[in-house]
């Protein structure tokens, strides 16, 4: 809402939101029939609603942080305005109604739009997943197939959050699964320091590979 703009006033900020854009009065009046001209984009420049550049022909005019701020609420008239806008014609109050009920859907959309996109795929927030939960995610994601081997080095960069001790511990209740298997690596030559660090340490010996999805 804001005291100092007339419907005229939206209309132009509401325009210009939907293009989202630099438009030129050329463009803007080959679209929808209207120009941007003296003494209106000066006071909206003014009042920091729009930016022009007008150092050539045709002007070029976008939209301000504050006309995208005050477009963000239902667009309401102040007091002052609003007592003009009873002396307007029966035209001109349709066509104010019309265009606060239009931008009164698009708020609405946008709502919705942003709702649903907050909602992941997963029913389940992250954080409520289980630590296994999260293993099996994880190892979905570096992996090709179920089943693949993967190194411990992998999962345990993707749960970085997760202290060591915990992941060794889900890691070996994980082999009470009929799914689950953890190995050594067998060619020795390929344990640096990465892997022995990102080792778990079941029945004696360090196991670095992790595989999901084995019958």
């Amino acid at each position: 809402m804001s005291d100092d703009l007339s419907p005229a006033d939206y209309a132009i900020l509401v325009l210009l939101q939907i293009e989202d854009r630099e438009i030129s009065n050329t463009e803007l009046n080959k679209l929808y029939g209207v120009r941007l001209v003296s003494p209106a984009y000066e006071k909206l420049n003014a009042a920091g609603y729009v930016v022009s550049r007008t150092d050539r022909r045709p002007y070029r005019h976008s939209l301000a942080d504050k006309g995208t701020r005050v477009l963000g609420s239902p667009l309401v008239l102040g007091e002052e305005q609003a007592e003009a806008a009873e002396r307007r014609s029966t035209r001109e109050k349709l066509l104010w109604a019309a265009l606060t009920a239009k931008h009164k859907e698009v708020l609405d959309l946008r709502a919705a739009t942003e709702s649903d996109a907050d909602q992941s795929d997963d029913p389940r927030p992250q954080d409520l997943l289980s630590l296994e939960e999260r293993i099996r995610a994880v190892y979905d994601q570096v992996a090709d197939d179920p089943g693949d081997w993967v190194n411990l080095t992998d999962i345990r960069a993707l749960l970085k959050d997760v202290p060591k001790a915990d992941l060794d511990k889900a890691l070996e209740q994980m082999l009470d699964a009929t799914d689950v298997w953890l190995e050594p690596e067998v060619n020795r030559h390929r344990i640096g320091r990465r892997e022995k660090e990102a080792s778990v340490r079941i029945g004696g010996e360090d196991r670095h590979k992790l595989a999901i999805g084995l019958p």
